[in-house]
């Protein structure tokens, strides 16, 4: 049986994902399939009056349509009249042919605003998600989710569907057409070329659906694989464990290769099993043509339309095997495309209340244990924060500081009890309201292959950035002797994730990012716990500058209380 439940599936799932506007985009698609169809067949059937007037003697004056065509214009030979058909017909398929590429353009065109829609809905996603999401999920395999899988989606799926439609409306019409003219070689036709294709998919389509599935879970792996080669080179090199690294690439691009190797096979082998069968489809109609049909002339007409057919036929056979192909392998996208159907995407539209600070931050009986954890990080922890006050929190590993960060800072919900500023308590209604007055300066400061202003006005465009303000905030966090240093001052690029920089150069740069952009409070995540004593000094000369400023307040997490001597409280855990 033809696999026609995984297209009416993949056809209805496809339907069911898209948005509305996207469905109108769809149905007027498929109704340009047919008018491609149309153009096909006719830019086709075009070229049968040049056969019948090539093959068939005296074919003008016995047929009427071509007798009329040849006296109305008055020709004075065959030949003249063969060359006439023979320009008509090139015009009809050049003309054909524009008509084709502006519809497939605009198929194209259709499945990639697919993929547009899709990727940016499933980046919207997949950051509403949240903070532990990230946290729990390898980075490779959200970028395939994010990218690959949209990618795939429409260039495999969509443009699949859209190929296997037009192709199989076009057999259709093409088999119409021999069925009025001989019967007898549409029979040929399907007992010679039909099962062929059938018998092939069928033996195939399991393995091609398990090349998905496969390069699907290897792509990110390999992908992880090579970047963490790359980031780790010192520590490789030191190690001695490149081998390793080099091993575990190795075994996954050889599987890598060897299931592209399998999927380009099974994609190139119905060209040449179609081939065969048309020809043995050839010999059976001369053999047919011989013992059944009246005389030669019959039977070179035949074979002239069959092999007419036949030259229209291969290629739709094959395209529709490989989009068979393509829609088997790629039924894993639906898995994360169906995501957006089931899930609410709103983290750009979701209306976020105002929140104000002009009091305190209270943390209220709250508890807090992580997903896969047997018992609580925090239980029944209070904690009152006044506006302007310098706090520092110190506590061995796995006590909870980060923990406690990371709920101020909005990435983490309690389990229960709240987080009140002023007396409005922290929720998912106003939590991006409240993250726009942080300031967040980590362990490893994130930094852009980049300039040094781009940096800092983080997340804006060159002629976005006010300058003078950039002055001030790199004044305050210490940035002038580094501003010397650098060959192209502000213009100077710092090199992918800060390469070319010192460390403590990269955490002045996070605090002067976190003052740019007018934080109201500042948290410091161990800053300086990677650094050496004399950069850390010079950090925390910083921070007590910063301390100075009226209506600044700051939460310091660190590991040592010197870099806390001059906070007003010190909190353990």
């Amino acid at each position: 049986m033809f696999k026609s439940n995984i297209i009416i599936t993949s056809l209805k799932r496809t339907y069911q994902v898209l948005p509305t506007f996207l469905r109108k985009k769809a149905l007027f698609s498929i109704f340009l399939l047919f008018i491609n169809s149309i153009l096909e067949v006719a830019g086709l059937a075009s070229i049968l009056p040049l056969l019948m007037v090539i093959l068939k003697n005296n074919i003008i004056q016995e047929n009427e349509f071509l007798k009329y065509i040849y006296n109305i214009f008055h020709f004075n030979s065959e030949n003249t009249f063969i060359v006439f058909i023979a320009s008509v017909v090139v015009f009809i398929i050049v003309l054909k042919n524009i008509f084709s590429l502006l519809i497939s353009r605009y198929q194209v065109a259709f499945s990639f605003s697919i993929m547009e829609v899709f990727l940016l809905k499933l980046h919207q996603l997949y950051n509403q998600k949240g903070f532990l999401f990230f946290k729990k999920h390898n980075t490779n395999f959200i970028f395939r989710d994010i990218f690959s899988i949209p990618l795939h989606f429409a260039s495999s799926l969509v443009i699949g569907m859209l190929n296997l439609l037009n192709e199989f409306l076009i057999l259709i019409l093409i088999v119409v057409g021999i069925i009025f003219y001989s019967p007898g070689a549409l029979l040929i036709l399907c007992l010679t070329m039909l099962p062929v294709f059938l018998i092939s998919y069928k033996l195939t389509k399991n393995k091609i659906k398990h090349i998905g599935d496969e390069v699907n879970r290897i792509a990110p792996e390999l992908n992880k694989n090579v970047i963490q080669s790359i980031f780790a080179y010192a520590d490789i090199m030191i190690s001695g464990t490149y081998h390793f690294f080099y091993k575990k690439i190795k075994n996954n691009i050889k599987l890598f290769a060897d299931l592209s190797t399998q999927r380009t096979v099974f994609n190139l082998a119905p060209t040449k099993i179609i081939e065969s069968s048309m020809v043995l489809s050839i010999l059976i109609i001369i053999a047919y043509g011989l013992f059944f049909l009246p005389n030669k002339d019959n039977l070179v007409s035949l074979i002239g339309i069959y092999t007419l057919a036949a030259y229209r036929i291969m290629p739709s056979i094959n395209r529709i095997t490989v989009a068979l192909n393509g829609i088997t392998e790629n039924q894993y996208n639906f898995d994360v495309i169906e995501q957006l159907k089931n899930e609410e995407v709103n983290f750009l539209n979701a209306h976020q209340e105002e929140i104000n600070f002009n009091h305190e931050i209270s943390i209220e009986n709250i508890n807090f244990k992580y997903p896969e954890a047997k018992e609580n990080v925090l239980t029944n922890y209070n904690l009152k924060i006044r506006k302007g006050e310098t706090i520092g929190i110190i506590g061995k590993s796995g006590r909870g500081k980060t923990t406690l960060m990371n709920i101020l800072l909005g990435f983490l919900s309690p389990d229960k009890g709240v987080v009140k500023i002023d007396d409005k308590i922290l929720n998912k209604k106003n939590n991006r309201n409240w993250q726009k007055k942080l300031g967040y300066v980590q362990q490893e400061v994130y930094l852009l292959d980049a300039s040094l202003a781009e940096n800092i006005a983080f997340g804006l465009n060159e002629k976005e950035i006010n300058y003078k303000k950039l002055d001030e905030v790199m004044k305050s966090a210490g940035l002038q002797e580094l501003l010397k240093e650098l060959p192209y001052g502000l213009k100077s690029r710092v090199g992918e994730r800060g390469s070319q920089l010192s460390g403590g150069q990269r955490q002045r740069i996070g605090i002067a990012r976190a003052l740019y952009f007018d934080a109201e409070v500042l948290f410091f995540d161990e800053a300086t716990s990677s650094l050496d004593t004399e950069t850390e000094t010079q950090i925390t000369k910083s921070i007590e500058r910063l301390a100075g400023r009226g209506g600044l307040t700051m939460i310091i997490i660190a590991h040592r209380e010197s870099t806390l001597k001059n906070a007003d409280r010190i909190i353990k855990l």
